[in-house]
């Protein structure tokens, strides 16, 4: 099977983490979308994004994203869970993926500790293996672990359900994903459920190179805030045949989107 060895990260994830890190994708599988089989493949992941923005403040955030990711394929099914280590330096009322909410100070503090932790499941429920079509659904969780007073996070679960439809066509891979999340509400905060979109297109240069591009966006979580636009530009390599490296370059669209970004991250497979 020519399956290219790429990491993505989909923040849609970014869309439920801070830029998609355990995101469930249209296809686990882009190079061989028309085949299904009950062979089990896994891999583990380890990343590292830097992001940085005023999130419509004056001053700027700088984050530090650290992910741990296991993925796991079985024919049809895909399973992950993403345990990140997250470091914020800005204003306290920043909140990743959130924004700025309320007016709070302006003083830029640091703070680390555990992420929100990222779980995802997907089912390919159709595949034509004339025209490489697949259609895929998924879910995700996220468990509400990172801190809500340190500015980390919400400190409440979220759950979403997503349907995407790829095509592999030679060398190119392209899919459109669409989904709806439910967001939990941290006490004095109250975040509306949103909507979310990403359309990704990845072109195979090799059996051992790929580049690709995945746009994000996702509904404001707040009544004051604005919807999310931002993309992603990358470009995977393999080092063996279980070993892989991807490189990513970051630009945000709108306010609450980090203005810009880069991150890098290594996977083995097994």
């Amino acid at each position: 099977m020519n399956t290219p060895k790429i990491l993505v990260v989909t923040m849609a994830a970014v869309a439920g983490s801070l830029i998609a890190t355990t995101p469930v994708r249209a296809d686990s599988n882009p190079a061989g979308a028309s085949k299904t089989t009950t062979t089990t493949t896994s891999s583990l992941s380890l990343a590292g994004f830097y992001l940085s923005g005023k999130y419509g403040r004056s001053q700027s955030t700088d984050i530090y994203y650290v992910p741990l990711t296991f993925r796991t394929y079985t024919g049809r099914f895909g399973f992950s869970v993403s345990l990140p280590y997250l470091r914020k330096t800005g204003p306290a009322n920043v909140i990743p993926n959130i924004g700025s909410v309320g007016t709070g100070s302006t003083v830029r503090t640091t703070h680390s500790g555990m992420g929100d932790v990222q779980l995802g499941a997907s089912y390919r429920v159709w595949n034509d293996a004339a025209s490489g079509l697949a259609l895929t659904l998924g879910a995700k969780v996220k468990l509400g672990t990172a801190s809500y007073s340190q500015g980390l996070g919400t400190g409440k679960n979220d759950y979403a359900l997503q349907a995407g439809l790829s095509r592999s066509s030679g060398p190119w891979y392209l899919a459109i994903i669409g989904g709806y999340r439910k967001q939990g509400s941290p006490a004095g905060l109250k975040l509306k459920n949103v909507g979310y979109g990403e359309a990704d297109v990845i072109y195979r240069l090799d059996e051992g190179n790929n580049i690709g591009l995945s746009t994000f966006y996702t509904q404001a979580s707040l009544a004051s805030s604005t919807d999310r636009l931002m993309s992603v530009l990358y470009y995977g390599y393999n080092i063996t045949h279980a070993w892989a490296g991807t490189f990513y370059l970051m630009k945000g669209f709108t306010r609450i989107a980090p203005d810009t970004g880069a991150g890098v991250s290594l996977r083995y497979s097994f």
